[in-house]
């Protein structure tokens, strides 16, 4: 783990940590403000969630643009300070539309700093520690999962929900001031200054369409996207008419998601790139399906707590190396249109399956609607195995030395 033991790393690592956590508290916050606040119905909490999810399945392809023309540190820069201004705008919600529109806001400043972020690495580390760098930023964001919902239940019960907002403000300042820090390697390649945004934008879509392993890693994301956005629907029914479990139980399954998902990301920096090829990326798929399977799959909840222990392991194993090979098989250019393409189909996974498991639940069961998307990886990840292109990634940024970053 060495890149932890340079101080401009271990710094955003700990940004990264500290900023996901913060948005973590802010979305529980936001759930609850509905409901006790604005006594919101389920079809309203539902409406909010649209609100949140709805900008980057429409627009997200657009927040690619300004990532590659201005590169993905500034616009994290700008992204964060404009996160931290939503947050507090969340303390002026006195109407329930305007929370709605706040959510709205809110889903733009995450669908512009999810790819910047997802962007980022290549510009900061050798390409030989890029995997590494991806897996370790991913197990810092990933522990939000389990640190969170503390955060929130602290800051929540010490000064009510409006706590949790300025939290949330004060984390995106912190993420700011930690990119703000760095210095990339290079100066960003921007994209194509002659051609309009339209242009670019269909650059984009070009590139992911005609590079075997960006258009692979693309379709075969689908899978597991559906996978995430229907036992989003389907896990809390499961745990209440299956397992007959608690509330708590069913919040510590999200804890043992969490500690599998990180404890992997940072085993995963040690095994290195070895775990990048398209060949283990679609092994990690049809694990998907498996352990998805295994923990849905039973009504024993010791079993259950395995199942979802090991489905967190394996979503490590999938999440790091598939952003490793879309940075490696995109032009530094580009990154940001075709990290935001991915960012994007995972937004419209969700929207797919959330509306689709809800329909479904009732003539097949939680249990029968789990096991299809399930199957849908696991199909997905055996055709992807036997279908995989050659990696032959795109000479990326080159070492040098000279330029490598450190904190200011």
């Amino acid at each position: 783990m060495h890149l932890l033991r340079r101080r401009w790393f271990a710094l955003l690592v700990a940004g990264e940590a500290v900023n996901s956590i913060g948005s973590w508290t802010s979305l529980i916050a936001l759930w609850g403000y509905a409901a006790y606040r604005f006594h919101a119905s389920a079809g309203d909490i539902a409406l909010l969630g649209l609100a949140w999810a709805l900008p980057a399945a429409l627009f997200g392809p657009l927040m690619g643009l300004p990532i590659d023309r201005f590169g993905p540190r500034r616009v994290l820069i700008v992204g964060d300070i404009a996160g931290a201004a939503v947050a507090l705008a969340f303390l002026t919600a006195h109407s329930w539309e305007r929370l709605v529109v706040l959510g709205v806001l809110s889903g733009i400043v995450k669908a512009i700093t999810l790819p910047a972020a997802d962007a980022l690495p290549p510009r900061l580390v050798d390409d030989e520690d890029l995997l590494a760098a991806n897996a370790v930023l991913g197990a810092a964001s990933d522990a939000a999962i389990v640190f969170g919902p503390l955060m929130a239940a602290v800051a929540i019960a010490t000064a009510g929900f409006s706590a949790a907002f300025v939290v949330d403000a004060a984390t995106f300042l912190i993420g700011a001031a930690v990119v703000f820090s760095l210095r990339e390697r290079r100066l960003p390649a921007p994209a194509d200054e002659g051609a309009t945004a339209w242009g670019n934008l269909r650059e984009g879509f070009r590139l992911a369409a005609h590079t075997p392993v960006i258009r692979w890693t693309l379709v075969l994301s689908m899978a597991v996207y559906l996978t995430w956005g229907t036992f989003a629907v389907v896990e809390p029914i499961y745990v209440r008419d299956v397992l007959h479990a608690s509330p708590t139980v069913f919040a510590l399954l999200q804890v043992a998601f969490g500690v599998g998902l990180v404890s992997a990301g940072l085993a995963l920096a040690r095994i290195g790139d070895r775990a990048g090829s398209t060949g283990a990326l679609a092994t990690s798929v049809i694990l998907s399906g498996l352990t998805a399977g295994l923990y849905i799959g039973t009504r024993i909840e010791a079993v259950a707590f395995v199942g979802v222990f090991l489905w967190g392991v394996d979503v490590a194993f999938f999440a790091a190396p598939s952003r490793t090979l879309l940075q490696r098989h995109s032009p530094t250019s580009a990154h940001g249109r075709v990290l935001s393409l991915n960012r994007t189909l995972h937004s419209l996974g969700d929207l797919v399956a959330l509306p689709l498991a809800g329909l479904l639940a009732a003539p097949l069961g939680v249990q029968g609607v789990a096991f299809c998307v399930a199957g849908i990886a696991l199909v997905g990840g055996i055709v992807g195995f036997v279908v995989r292109p050659e990696a032959t990634p795109v000479v990326s940024l080159p070492t040098d030395p000279a330029r490598v970053p450190s904190a200011a």
